[in-house]
C-alpha cells in the first residue's frame, strides 16, 4: 500500500470518484491491477460471487445470452466479456456455438467493430468509481479523500464536481442531517460509450442494483461498502489498494440509457427468472447429469433465498 498511498498524498485533495478510480485501477498498485486473488469462497479471497461457483454459473450465462440475442446468432454474433478476472475461466470460455467466436476483454482493451457483438459482463458495473454526498447543513456536500499522515481520510470537497452538479437537480430537497448518498454515475456514463458502438446489438449484465428512487429517498445510509477477506469492511479509506469498493447500480438509469440508443427490449429480472426464462436447457443438462457438486452450484445460483435474488440481470436487444 506505501507506494499506492504516496501516490494519492502527492496528488491531494480528491473526490471519492477519484480515490476509487486510484484505489482500484492504478496501474500495477490499484486492487483491480496488482496481481492478487480476489473472488472466490476461501479465506485467501475477499469476496464470493457468481463466478466462484465455477463453470456452471459461465455455462448458463452464456446460454442465457444466446438466448437473448438468438435473431443476431445466424448472423454471425460474436459474445464479448468486459470485466472478466484476467487468467480466470469466464462466460467466454464457455460461449461455444451458436456464437461465431468469443472474447474476454481486460480493461481499456476496444469491443471488436468486424461483426455483430452481444457484450456479456458479471460484476463490471458496480465495480465503476461512483460519488459520495453527505446531507450538511441542510445542503448536500460532496464527499473526497486526503493522506493524514500514514492513512486516508474522508474530508469534504469545496464544490460538487461537474458529474454531480449536473445531477444536482435529481438529489433529494429535504434529506436529514448526516444522510448519505453513493451516485453510480460512471456505471450509466460506461453503458452510454458501449451502447454507442453500432454493431453492439445485445447485452447480458450481471450484477446488484437498485432502481434511483431507492437510492435516492430510501437508502439512507447509502449503498457503498468494502470488502476484505471474505469480510465487509465499514472502513471505505482503508488500505488503498487491498479491499474493493462498489455501491448499488441503478437499474433504471441504465435500462433509459440503452432505450435511448435504440435498445428496443430492455429488461431487468433476477438472476433466478433470467436463468429460468433464457438457460432453461442447459439447466436441464445440468440437472440430468445429478452430478451433486454441479447441482449444489446451480441451487445456488438461482434459489430465491441465496444468489437468485441478491443479483439482477439487465438485458437488452436492439
Amino acid at each position: 500500500m506505501g507506494a499506492l498511498l504516496e501516490i494519492l498524498r502527492g496528488a491531494g485533495r480528491m473526490n471519492f470518484a477519484r480515490f476509487m478510480e486510484m484505489a482500484l485501477y492504478a496501474p500495477s498498485l490499484g486492487y483491480y491491477s496488482r496481481k492478487a486473488r480476489r473472488v472466490g469462497t476461501g479465506p485467501d479471497a475477499d469476496f464470493a460471487t457468481a463466478e466462484s461457483l465455477g463453470n456452471v454459473f459461465f455455462r448458463m450465462a452464456a446460454a442465457g445470452a444466446a438466448n437473448v440475442a438468438d435473431g443476431w446468432m445466424k448472423k454471425g454474433a460474436v459474445l464479448v466479456e468486459m470485466g472478466a478476472e484476467p487468467g480466470a475461466d469466464s462466460i467466454a470460455n464457455h460461449a461455444s456455438p451458436p456464437f461465431a467466436r468469443a472474447v474476454a476483454l481486460a480493461r481499456g482493451e476496444a469491443i471488436p467493430s468486424d461483426a455483430p457483438v452481444v457484450l456479456a459482463s458479471n460484476e463490471l458495473f458496480d465495480a465503476q468509481p461512483f460519488h459520495r454526498l453527505v446531507r450538511r447543513g441542510g445542503t448536500w456536500r460532496e464527499c473526497g479523500a486526503e493522506v493524514v499522515g500514514d492513512r486516508v481520510a474522508e474530508c469534504l470537497m469545496d464544490s460538487l464536481s461537474p458529474e454531480v452538479e449536473a445531477f444536482a437537480g435529481h438529489l433529494p430537497p429535504d434529506a436529514p442531517e448526516g444522510a448519505r448518498l453513493d451516485l453510480p454515475l460512471a456505471a450509466e456514463k460506461l453503458m452510454a460509450e458501449i451502447a454507442a458502438q453500432g454493431n453492439v446489438v445485445a447485452l447480458v449484465a450481471f450484477d446488484y442494483g437498485l432502481d434511483w428512487a431507492d437510492i435516492l429517498y430510501r437508502r439512507p445510509s447509502g449503498t457503498a461498502r468494502a470488502y476484505r477477506s471474505q469480510r465487509l469492511v465499514e472502513d471505505l479509506y482503508a488500505d488503498p489498494g487491498e479491499q474493493d469498493l462498489t455501491c448499488h447500480v441503478a437499474w433504471d438509469g441504465l435500462e433509459a440509457v440503452l432505450r435511448s440508443a435504440g435498445f428496443s427490449v430492455v429488461k431487468t429480472q433476477s438472476q433466478e427468472a433470467f436463468f429460468m426464462h433464457n438457460a432453461f436447457a442447459a439447466m436441464t443438462k445440468i440437472l440430468s447429469k445429478a452430478d451433486p457438486v454441479e447441482c449444489g452450484k446451480l441451487r445456488e445460483l438461482i434459489h430465491p433465498m441465496r444468489m437468485g435474488s441478491a443479483f439482477q440481470v439487465l438485458s437488452a436487444v436492439r
